[in-house]
């Protein structure tokens, strides 16, 4: 199972627009499911419910312009998933938003550190 990619001390939540908020677990998913080629196995690599996958792809879906995650119905074998260019260019955005806040928090997280653990 993939493990969500943390940094122990902090973990990036952005709100796009007035309703829609964006965190590593949706990344994951959306990241999941270009890996995997569909929502069942992203869903199932993560332990995560299909129902729950499936309302998450739609919530991301439905707030942006274009899709993000584009589906194929059909049955075992004709179906699928696959992350649409917006999509790829998202998921790249939060990965570079994640990162250098990271880089610029770290040294912050050290001087708070030595604060709480002083005595």
């Amino acid at each position: 199972m993939k493990k969500l990619i943390h940094h122990n001390f902090i973990k990036i939540r952005i709100q796009i627009g007035k309703n829609f908020y964006l965190g590593p677990g949706k990344i994951l998913l959306l990241e999941t499911i270009l890996e995997k080629g569909s929502i069942t196995a992203a869903a199932k690599e993560l332990g995560m419910s299909y129902r729950k996958a499936w309302n998450l792809v739609r919530e991301i879906n439905a707030a942006s312009i274009t899709k993000i995650v584009n589906t194929a119905t059909g049955g075992k074998g004709t179906g699928g998933a696959t992350i649409s260019k917006n999509g790829l260019a998202f998921i790249k955005s939060f990965r570079k938003i994640e990162k250098i806040v990271l880089l610029a928090s770290k040294k912050e997280k050290k001087y708070l550190d030595k604060i709480i653990m002083e005595k």
